[in-house]
């Protein structure tokens, strides 16, 4: 039987596997279609390099005759001779050569078929019936351009797609003009379409295999979650417990030291006194008699008022007859009373509506941090407190505008011996299952953010989201944005 946890890692693996099949099926459909558009761009990208290719070899050919077409000083028909004789020999790669015409048709300079010159080609045909001399004349008095037919290639004999770029020598009404054949992209495409085959198989291949291992790892995932849940959870409820425990010993350690260094010292001075009274009545000395009466009395005053201060410690009265927001009210103002300092409160928080349990943990932690507050913060001047219930989680934000202290995130202990307490409030953080954010540095105060899940107390309405927000400030005068700009940056906790 599987555990809900269990269930949820499944169900988070699931779509990986639904995933590989899907790839696995667009891998199949789609790779014709795929290698088609790709062999496109292929063939465009390759087009457009043989284009540059030929525009480069036209400059550089018009840069070796330009002195000689543009020299006025020599005569029309030398300098026409010498430009045709520097063409003729002009050549490139196995196939490269240039080729002169008149705007006439007729053959000037072609060095791959002698025959040719002389000839008058203006009515000259291609292989799809086109006037190609009239055609390549035509570009070259636009300014230079490009023209595609089917010529035989010199070193293969047969008769393949060319691709030539023609100019125009318009003081000498000449066309010249030069081509590469693309046969070769024609080959380059096919064997990238043979490749594209390859890895689309590999492809397929791969997904199978990886919708195989996904089916796998998800049964080991599995049967891996389900067995160690159970040790997992028993790992947490001891530590729990531990944590439980610890709470408990350092309470009971705190009120033995109060009782025995305290109330203890003043019953046994109080005993004294009293043993100084018999002595004095004994003596017939009522002077002294009234003097240590006197005495006992302010003992014992003391001795009460400790009394006082422990119960409320351990349980503070405010807290069960007028709950949290109450409670937290009274610490505020306690503080106020012993420190001149500001401390604005807000709540949106209904006491009625949370448990004890965690009404008490909130409370502690304001009592806990307050104090850091009080001992730590130096000359602090103001405090915000602000406790916001939204949705299923109570949200705690204490922050105040003192010395602050030096504090990194991953730190899960006090801060050098600090004696902040901030281990304490984690601990009871956890207890809750909520989480702890803490923003210090020193010169800039420090700002505790808590978010903790919201326990409703039993018999209590569940319609109830969010209550009216009310605001309280203790100490100087009340203002609805008291602490606000000196204190550390930051809206509400998880707003």
């Amino acid at each position: 039987m599987f555990t809900f946890r269990t269930k949820l890692t499944l169900l988070t693996l699931l779509p990986l596997l639904i995933l590989s099949a899907g790839v696995t099926f667009l891998a199949i459909h789609q790779s014709a279609r795929l290698s088609g558009a790709q062999s496109e761009i292929l063939k465009d990208g390759l087009l457009e390099a043989k284009r540059a290719e030929l525009k480069n070899y036209m400059e550089l050919a018009y840069t070796a005759i330009r002195d000689i077409y543009e020299d006025p000083e020599l005569p029309v028909e030398v300098a026409q001779g010498l430009v045709a004789d520097a063409f003729h020999r002009m050549e490139y790669g196995s196939d490269g050569y240039f080729f002169v015409y008149d705007y006439d048709g007729l053959n000037i300079v072609h060095p791959r078929l002698a025959h040719l010159v002389g000839q008058d080609l203006w009515n000259f045909r291609d292989e799809d019936g086109k006037f190609l001399i009239q055609r390549l004349i035509e570009q070259a008095r636009k300014g230079g351009g490009f023209t595609e037919y089917r010529w035989d290639k010199p070193s293969g004999g047969e008769s393949v797609l060319k691709l030539s770029y023609s100019i125009a020598l318009e003081e000498w009404g000449w066309m010249v003009g030069t081509g590469l054949y693309l046969d070769d992209i024609e080959q380059v495409v096919g064997q990238m379409e043979h490749h594209m085959v390859e890895n689309a198989r590999r492809t397929i291949l791969l997904m199978a295999f990886f919708t195989v291992s996904c089916l796998l790892v998800i049964a080991v995932i599995g049967l891996a979650v389900n067995l160690s849940e159970a040790r997992v959870a028993n790992r947490r409820l001891v530590t729990m417990a531990q944590k439980t425990f610890s709470f408990l010993e350092k309470e009971r350690r705190r009120i033995s030291r109060e009782l025995h260094d305290g109330i203890n010292q003043l019953l046994v001075s109080a005993r004294f006194k009293l043993e100084r009274i018999d002595d004095a009545l004994g003596r017939g000395d009522h002077v002294d008699a009234s003097s240590a009466l006197a005495a006992t009395d302010r003992i014992l005053e003391t001795g009460i008022q400790d009394l006082r201060r422990l119960a409320y410690d351990l349980r503070p009265s405010v807290l069960d007859d007028l709950g949290l927001v109450a409670a937290m009210e009274s610490l505020c103002s306690d503080l106020v009373e012993r420190k001149p300092i500001r401390i604005h409160f807000e709540s949106n928080l209904d006491s009625g509506e949370c448990q004890p349990v965690l009404a008490t943990a909130l409370y502690r932690i304001t009592q806990e941090s307050l104090h850091n507050v009080e001992k730590h913060a130096g000359n602090v001047r103001q405090v915000r407190v602000r406790l916001r219930r939204r949705r299923g989680w109570v949200y705690l934000e204490i922050a105040d505008d003192g010395e602050g202290f030096r504090w990194r995130a991953e730190q899960s202990h006090e801060q050098g011996g600090s004696g902040m307490g901030l281990r304490n409030i984690q601990d009871r953080v956890d207890l809750l299952g909520g989480r702890l954010t803490i923003e210090a540095a020193p010169g800039k105060g420090v700002r505790i953010l808590i978010k903790v899940p919201f326990q409703r107390a039993t018999g209590t309405s569940r319609e109830r989201v969010d209550g009216r927000v009310y605001t309280r400030t203790f100490g100087g005068r009340p203002s609805a944005g008291a602490g606000g700009a000196a204190l550390p940056a930051g809206g509400a906790a998880g707003h």
